[in-house]
């Protein structure tokens, strides 16, 4: 169960360098656990419900850089018709 104000909190805070920082400390935090056979140590789930998150999580992400990429290339398309 996610609490709700933690929740709020992570939605309505702004994407910075420490947040992605933290994410990725927190990514390597399962990684290093995975890695050495100990997921027990860093989270309840299993492995399959582990994975299912993850590939949520990089499914999510791949298509958040495609957007960002497109935003970028009509931006500079823009950029340059106006030219």
């Amino acid at each position: 169960m996610v609490d709700m104000q933690i929740l709020s909190k992570l939605l309505t805070e702004q994407y910075t360098e420490a947040n992605f920082e933290a994410l990725l400390q927190i990514m390597d935090r399962l990684h290093d656990a995975a890695a050495i056979g100990d997921l027990k140590s860093v989270s309840p789930l299993d492995a399959r419900e582990m994975i299912g998150w993850l590939d949520d999580l990089v499914f999510t992400a791949e298509e958040t850089i495609r957007e960002l990429q497109s935003s970028i290339e009509a931006s500079e398309f823009r950029a340059w018709s106006d030219n």
